[in-house]
């Protein structure tokens, strides 16, 4: 299956053990990720919120630029970049002016299919295909899956349970590991207001942080980048701020996956995380 790749900023930045991890994984998977050439910035966080036709635009634009790849599909990693390409769709099939804008050469942006690579590969691919390709399974471990805002806006989104998801549960099940039942799975980290606020995700995150404690979990898996880097990023400061340490690995699912088919915990850049995975590894027959 082709599908066209929406890797976003982060994706070539700080969160590259997820992009290397979700191209291999998906390689395993016969799922070819092709990246979209000369894509920019989705706009994500703030473009929507000085011009909502800037915002859109910068939208449709990657959506012309992926349709001219003739997939019928792009995909991205990322919650905020997959929101804003979704919603980019929204506006070109409502906003004939805006499609008229991006239909040189005869692209049908506004047709294409938009999906999170969470979503492609759990109703595309399938959780049965995922389940045959585990060489490790992952048993043992206790894992809260974290979607954070992945889910909401539903009007927009249209994947899983906005309030109650279980996806991303499925999946890192049908590896082997276990999941908890918890509070916070689909509470905001934050991550907008990082640099903004930082008192505010730090309140945010050590809530996530303590509910994931008091569930039983060993380690938070996230399928954001925005969110594995504020929960793995921040859990010094709250140290220092009320003296709890929680020292709780947060994996991307993709290392995770990696792991499962048999790559190896440098090959998914796990040496790249923060907080150590390394002790939770070993308890694993890899």
């Amino acid at each position: 299956m082709d599908v066209a790749y929406y890797p976003g900023c982060s994706a070539h930045k700080i969160a590259r053990e997820y992009d290397q991890s979700a191209r291999l994984v998906c390689r395993q998977l016969d799922l070819n990720l092709h990246e979209i050439d000369d894509w920019n910035c989705c706009g994500a966080s703030a473009a929507h919120s000085f011009n909502r036709l800037l915002a859109a635009s910068l939208g449709a634009r990657n959506l012309a630029l992926a349709s001219q790849m003739n997939t019928g599909w792009v995909t991205s990693p990322c919650p905020a970049c997959f929101a804003a390409l979704k919603t980019a769709s929204l506006e070109l099939k409502e906003n004939k002016e805006l499609r008229g804008a991006f239909a040189a050469g005869g692209t049908r942006s506004h047709e294409i299919k938009v999906t999170h690579l969470l979503q492609l590969l759990t109703e595309e691919i399938g959780l049965d295909i995922i389940a045959s390709g585990v060489k490790h399974r992952l048993s043992g471990l206790k894992l809260a899956a974290y979607y954070g805002c992945l889910t909401r806006p539903a009007r927009i989104i249209e994947f899983d349970d906005p309030e109650q998801p279980v996806s991303l549960d499925l999946l890192l099940e049908g590896l082997g590991a276990q999941t908890v039942i918890w509070s916070h799975k689909a509470e905001c980290c934050g991550g907008a207001l990082a640099q903004a606020r930082t008192d505010i995700v730090l309140d945010l995150c050590g809530e996530i942080l303590e509910a994931a404690r008091q569930a039983g979990a060993s380690a938070i898996v996230a399928a954001c980048p925005l969110c594995q880097i504020n929960l793995d990023t921040r859990q010094q400061d709250i140290l220092t701020s009320n003296g709890t340490k929680y020292n709780l690995p947060v994996i991307y699912f993709t290392q995770l996956m990696g792991l499962a088919f048999g790559f190896s915990p440098r090959a998914m850049g796990f040496n790249r995380l923060l907080t150590d995975p390394f002790p939770l590894l070993q308890t694993l027959d890899l």
